[in-house]
């Protein structure tokens, strides 16, 4: 009668068979020792384990099984052969089993030794998946000779010699099943991560495919996330596979779960970027809403801007600017360019600039001093006439009291600027303060000042 089946008691008499004292030992040559090609495990950090053979020695045989044509089948200690290997050793020390070691109970001893080593990390989708069914066959075939019985599911068992949860096995086997082929190319490759894959198997292979070429140049946008996604809107099927508004970037289309039943009923047709009543729609994806909503915000700036505009070109300062233009392209000077050396050249770009409203206007001083270091009448560059002799010298008249005009100053680097002329002092014209005196030295003034 078949016992059974428990995994670890099983495991346990393997493990008594393998006793030095129930098993010959002996140095075989490494050449004689055949690797498993059963066994798929990777074979990482070989050259810290050969440093550590060499320092204190091999401390675990290798467990071998003596081929009926000759030479040996490598069961057990995969690294270890490959690190003796690396440091020019000959032999190696190895338990051999009995010629007759049941082979589905080999493959269990194969795969529970690499497992058990790794404490089941470090293996990948396509590793679970390959072990796995190999570990089926051989539980299959022991239950099918009566050498254990298998209550309830398989997978329980196959998870528990992988050292892995349940989900993990099933998740593999899925991706190992229904991934198609060049998606598991980039697993293998690392390009995508094993949720990525497990995602990706639960679409058809058609949605598969259409996703292959969307993201192929943008592996890293596609996830778990994205893919369930797509996967809804390819269910309702009313929407591109991926969202024209979201360009460059890859993003599935979003609100088709709120518009399915529209789109179903003839009150909507499906995608909101092809729509012309997009605008105020309840049930707008949020793509398309936010460039409607851009869209608005730009058509209000822009006639915001041409009202300004407008206004500006009907003001005296539009006026000024047109005679300051006229009057420098008399002196052959027609652009920014044209300034070259002129102390204040940057403060002058609004005279040419394309957007006057864009561009700071530059103060008086700086237009009396473009003045004269152009050789032109200030009030005529300005005001577009000239307006005569209107500076005073200031030591031969004194302006009216309380008087707002206009001065020229000396030893001071702002050489024009608006004062208030009250008691023999200057003060600031915009402080209602007596205390507070301006400190200026005043060589000409004048009540003529450009508006």
């Amino acid at each position: 009668m078949a016992k059974k089946f428990d995994l670890a008691a099983l495991m346990g008499e393997t493990a008594a068979k393998l006793e030095p004292e129930r098993m010959q030992e002996r140095e075989i040559p490494l050449d004689e020792i055949e690797e498993n090609e059963a066994n798929a495990y990777a074979q990482n950090d070989i050259d810290e384990l050969a440093e550590s053979i060499k320092v204190i020695g091999l401390q675990q045989p290798l467990v071998v099984w003596p081929k009926p044509e000759g030479g040996y089948l490598l069961i057990a200690g995969h690294r270890r052969r490959n690190a003796l290997a690396l440091l020019g050793r000959k032999t190696a020390s190895c338990r051999v089993l009995d010629k007759d070691f049941d082979p589905a109970l080999r493959t269990l001893v194969l795969h529970w030794t690499n497992t058990m080593v790794r404490g089941g990390g470090g293996l990948t989708a396509p590793y679970i998946a390959s072990a796995a069914k190999e570990i089926e066959e051989a539980l299959k075939d022991l239950q099918a000779r009566g050498v254990v019985e298998l209550p309830g599911k398989l997978r329980s068992y196959v998870a528990e010699v992988l050292h892995k949860h349940e989900s993990q096995v099933a998740k593999a086997k899925a991706i190992d099943k229904n991934l198609v082929k060049v998606w598991k190319d980039d697993l293998k490759r690392g390009r995508i991560a094993e949720n990525t894959a497990y995602e990706l198997s639960q679409c058809d292979a058609n949605l598969q495919g259409k996703l292959f070429g969307a993201y192929s140049e943008v592996r890293y946008q596609l996830d778990a996330k994205k893919i369930k996604a797509h996967k809804r809107a390819a269910e309702v099927d009313f929407a591109p596979l991926t969202c024209p508004e979201a360009a460059p970037a890859k993003e599935p289309c979003t609100g088709t779960d709120k518009r399915a039943m529209w789109v179903a009923t003839g009150q909507c047709p499906g995608c909101c970027h092809e729509c012309d009543k997009a605008d105020g729609c309840p049930r707008v994806c949020g793509k398309v809403k936010q460039r409607i909503e851009r869209e608005q915000c730009k058509t209000s700036r822009e006639e915001k801007h041409k009202q300004e505009l407008a206004e500006f070109n009907a003001s005296p300062l539009a006026k000024a600017r047109r005679n300051i233009r006229f009057a420098l392209a008399g002196k052959d000077i027609r652009d920014f360019s044209d300034l070259e050396g002129f102390r204040a050249r940057y403060s002058s770009t609004w005279i040419w600039g394309p957007d006057p409203l864009g561009t700071s206007v530059p103060g008086i001083d700086v237009l009396f001093e473009l003045a004269e270091w152009v050789g032109v009448d200030p009030f005529e560059m300005i005001c577009g006439r000239q307006v005569g002799s209107v500076w005073r010298e200031y030591t031969e008249e004194k302006p009216p009291e309380d008087a707002r005009v206009l001065c020229k100053l000396c030893g001071c680097a702002n050489r024009y600027g608006e004062y208030v002329y009250r008691g023999g002092k200057w003060f600031f014209p915009d402080i209602d303060d007596e205390q507070c005196e301006a400190n200026i030295l005043v060589s000409a003034w004048t009540e003529v000042i450009p508006k």
